[in-house]
């Protein structure tokens, strides 16, 4: 088989921009994306592609080729984001709160469209290409459910990609090794005893105490981490006080741990409890701390970037650039435990960033999503 990807994801660009501002319409929260299922469910119908149903909100697509060879798992991310939108768009969404602020309406959509093509080319592939389309990104935990029972072990390679604001449309990041970073939860709560505000003697002050722990946790990396290596500790919530002359009692803390290597995840994890624990003591409140595994780090197979790369070149037109370390979090890395798997972006033109309420991507840039879904799969399966 010998087919320009560019040129075929073309074809499909009018049905697959009408298909992203429908999902852009009605977006739906992580593990609630049934209506959103149901869309694409009916989609594969209409392109006669058997799926079977994971879950009331988990899918996979089945295109079977005609020649044996390997099993090319693609994925696409379906959650939206509890943000209010702010973009004036004539599809804008009508679910009041929620928002496809991170572009996994573009990712559906594109992934629907290369399986039109790869489906009008079904009898030329070499293998199989199963089709994901994965609940719960947003909160880290749909891939476990897609890989629950062993469905896909029998998967040669995984393929992912995300959409970014921070390259122009045509240009793809790709780069072997980490991409994007693993994620620890950050949760503490501490007591301590409440009293008048002109009596702080009287009381113990879990503000206080929480003001301390918040400082000290920011010194760990960049006290006692290498410059070098990159590590995140986050905190993006603080609750406490009941009001203005109150002492408060207890109070609430949370955000987020990020990691680009285990060694580091492991000592930031065990820094964490240290000064946690010995600050709270230090202010004689009680504690309990809560910093453990949330989602994988994100690696590059080292021996798929060649592929990867060629068919990235194989798009004419596109700009190829190296995919810097994102210290934001993906669960694709979950895949990886199966097999060999790759994970690239691709410009949809500079603009608001992602998880903005004012987030939109040029669509210009969903054919190139589009096509590399195609010239990946065709790429690994030697038909380019």
């Amino acid at each position: 088989m010998k087919i320009d990807p560019l040129e075929e994801a073309k074809k499909v660009d009018e049905y697959v921009i009408k298909l992203r501002r429908y999902f852009h319409r009605y977006p739906e929260s992580s593990t609630k994306e049934f209506k959103t299922t149901q869309k694409i469910r009916e989609e594969l119908d209409l392109l006669s592609i058997p799926y079977e149903e994971v879950s009331d909100n988990a899918t996979i697509g089945l295109i079977k080729g005609s020649c044996p060879g390997p099993v090319v798992s693609l994925r696409a991310d379906i959650d939206a984001l509890e943000i209010r939108e702010n973009t004036g768009l004539s599809f804008k969404s009508e679910t009041e709160g929620l928002m496809h602020a991170c572009g996994h309406d573009l990712h559906m959509a594109s992934l629907l469209g290369a399986a039109r093509i790869l489906k009008e080319h079904e009898g030329e592939l070499k293998g199989t290409v199963r089709l994901i389309f994965q609940p719960a990104e947003e909160i880290g935990r749909g891939a476990a459910v897609v890989l629950a029972n062993n469905r896909l072990a029998d998967t040669d390679v995984f393929f992912g990609l995300h959409n970014t604001p921070d390259l122009d449309v045509g240009d793809i990041s790709l780069s072997p090794g980490c991409v994007s970073a693993g994620a620890n939860s950050l949760k503490i709560n501490l007591k301590g005893k409440s009293g008048h505000a002109a009596h702080p003697d009287k009381t113990i002050d879990a503000i206080a105490a929480g003001v301390a722990i918040v400082e000290n946790l920011q010194h760990f990396v960049s006290r006692e981490l290498d410059p070098t290596v990159p590590a995140v500790i986050s905190v993006c919530k603080f609750n406490a006080g009941t009001r203005e002359n109150i002492i408060a009692e207890q109070a609430e803390i949370s955000g987020t741990v990020r990691v680009a290597d285990d060694d580091t995840r492991d000592r930031v994890r065990e820094a964490v409890y240290r000064i946690v624990n010995h600050t709270a003591a230090a202010h004689r409140v009680e504690v309990n701390v809560h910093c453990e595994y949330e989602t994988p780090i994100v690696y590059n197979d080292e021996a798929l970037y060649p592929i990867a790369l060629e068919a990235a070149k194989n798009l004419t037109g596109a700009k190829i650039v190296p995919e810097p370390l994102s210290m934001g979090t993906e669960d694709f890395g979950d895949y990886s435990a199966v097999a060999p798997s790759f994970y690239a972006r691709v410009g949809v033109g500079k603009g608001s960033p992602l998880h903005s309420n004012t987030y939109n991507p040029n669509e210009a840039s969903l054919k190139y999503l589009t096509a590399l879904y195609i010239s990946f799969t065709t790429t690994y399966q030697g038909l380019i």
